[in-house]
């Protein structure tokens, strides 16, 4: 691993690029500063999960951002800072979102009663 560049070591190692994960740091961080009754640790978890987001949504997001933007042709200048740190801002949010998404999907709604049976939703304990 001598030969690779020092910016290029963590996208060898897990795929993300260090802007990236650095603008995801900042807007956890953010995020955790800004919101109250967070304890230190939830802080800390909140730039961590940011760095993740960022890290590895700012490659997927910016193709269409890009297409999106282009309609009302922003400036030449980069945004794929000021993406991650959105991202970053947001992680924590869109985390646990995906996570009650699925915990939805994978419960699904709840079977049918049989004819006769009260319904699942009125709380009444089957005959």
């Amino acid at each position: 691993m001598a030969d690779m560049p020092p910016s290029d070591w963590l996208h060898q190692l897990i795929g993300v690029k260090t802007h990236h994960m650095a603008a995801g740091v900042a807007g956890g961080l953010v995020r955790g500063l800004v919101a109250r009754g967070f304890s230190w640790p939830q802080r800390l978890t909140s730039a961590i999960v940011g760095a993740a987001t960022a890290g590895y949504g700012t490659p997927a997001v910016m193709p269409l951002l890009r297409k999106w933007l282009d309609l009302w042709a922003y400036p030449t200048g980069d945004i794929e800072g000021s993406t991650g740190f959105a991202l970053g801002l947001v992680g924590m949010t869109i985390c646990d979102a995906l996570i009650r998404w699925a915990r939805r999907w994978r419960d699904g709604p709840p079977p049918p009663s049989p004819p006769g049976w009260p319904s699942n939703h009125s709380g009444a304990p089957a005959p």
